[in-house]
């Protein structure tokens, strides 16, 4: 029997449409919240990703320096969360009596002395490092008895008489200025801001804590700084480090 007009044109029910409506709505907060949550665990993880490496930065930076300072010179004021030392300018060691103002040396590699350049032998604390040091006022070459320039040997003029020994005749170069890394409030907020006497560097923002633990076990061991930092990251998530830093402290 043929079908009626009527019956060739039917279509969906107001009920099949909003079931449909519907079903779509549902898949649609489900796909976007699938999204959202992916693109929250992106950022979290690439904001992570920038704290461990901006600490590996600052890290690393200080583990260079520490490496490279006048023994027994570092120490850290809790008081003002300030990391200070004495970077070496220049070492070598001595061959000839030390309590002179004219130091004969061995060193490979000279320096023409800066303004505040000092020299001292055998420091055992911080305090020793001035305490113990001469005014460093440059070097002439050495010779031997027929005038004939020696390798790497050099007569180093001082500005006093020094008056310390080292059991390893060795002496270092430093100028008088430390270098200082400090926790401040500087514009850019709590930062860790480093200073050497002529200029001054910021190496670390939204820094929430700093601390530094100096272990020197004595003379004949190597000595470490355990450094502790706790930086804050743009989702106000905080990441704790902690590194031990060892370096020489045999002067």
């Amino acid at each position: 029997m043929p079908r009626s007009k009527a019956q060739r044109q039917r279509g969906f029910t107001l009920i099949e449409l909003i079931l449909v409506i519907t079903i779509l709505g549902v898949i649609s907060v489900s796909v976007a919240q699938v999204i959202s949550l992916s693109a929250q665990i992106y950022i979290t993880g690439a904001e992570r990703t920038r704290l461990v490496s901006d600490a590996r930065f600052i890290i690393l930076r200080l583990e260079k320096e520490l490496r490279n300072i006048v023994p027994n010179s570092v120490s850290f004021d809790a008081s003002l969360g300030c990391l200070t030392y004495y970077p070496i300018v220049m070492s070598g060691t001595y061959t000839a009596d030390p309590f002179d103002d004219d130091l004969h040396s061995v060193v490979f590699k000279m320096k023409a002395p800066a303004s505040g350049d000092k020299l001292v032998i055998y420091p055992t604390s911080p305090q020793s490092v001035i305490d113990n040091s001469v005014d460093y006022n440059g070097y002439n070459a050495a010779t031997d008895n027929e005038g004939n320039v020696l390798d790497h040997q050099y007569i180093i003029e001082l500005g006093a008489v020094n008056t310390q020994s080292s059991p390893g005749k060795r002496f270092f170069v430093f100028n008088i200025n430390p270098v200082s890394v400090c926790k401040e409030t500087t514009a850019q907020g709590e930062a860790l801001v480093r200073r050497d006497g002529v200029s001054t560097g910021i190496i670390a923002t939204n820094v929430s804590s700093w601390s530094a633990d100096v272990i020197t076990v004595s003379l004949r061991q190597n000595a470490l700084v355990k450094l502790d930092l706790t930086l804050i990251g743009n989702d106000d998530e905080s990441l704790a480090f902690s590194h031990e830093v060892h370096f020489p402290n045999v002067p």
